[in-house]
């Protein structure tokens, strides 16, 4: 064979998807974040995204239910030491399992910044699945 010929990355595949919301789990702390939305106070931003004050998003269920691999939310409380290392210290993130690493895949200041849709949400997911060269099965390229 002649001349350089191009090799593609290998994309990995990742297994679960980790949420990982900026608050903590329970009745009464979910009492306190949806006063929070309600007064416009100031809450975690993947909870604005995924939930609104009656619960979950259709369209955040809907999004879950086209992924092929488990999402899996966490609260901050609900984190083993290994979760809470990959977060970096900031949370709301959401964490790639691939193998048996943790890879950061979109993390709080992109979460804080994005629009508080779960299409916006959906596409910053393909977004960063790509430059990182790792496919989530069920959700597409960008």
């Amino acid at each position: 064979m002649t001349g350089a010929t191009a090799t593609a990355e290998p994309t990995r595949v990742a297994t679960r998807l980790l949420a990982i919301f900026a608050a903590d789990s329970g009745k009464l702390a979910a009492f306190a974040d949806s006063a929070r939305k309600l007064f416009g106070l100031g809450s975690c931003s993947l909870c604005e995204i995924t939930y609104g004050l009656a619960g979950e998003k259709p369209a955040w269920s809907d999004c879950k239910a086209e992924i092929d691999i488990p999402v899996v939310e966490l609260h901050r409380d609900e984190l083993t030491a290994r979760q809470r290392q990959a977060t970096g210290g900031r949370l709301p993130v959401v964490l790639a399992e691939v193998d048996d690493e943790l890879l950061l895949l979109l993390d709080a200041e992109t979460l804080n910044q994005s629009r508080p849709t779960v299409d916006a949400l959906r596409d910053l997911l393909r977004t960063a699945a790509d430059r990182r060269k790792l496919q989530i099965p069920g959700l597409g390229a960008a």
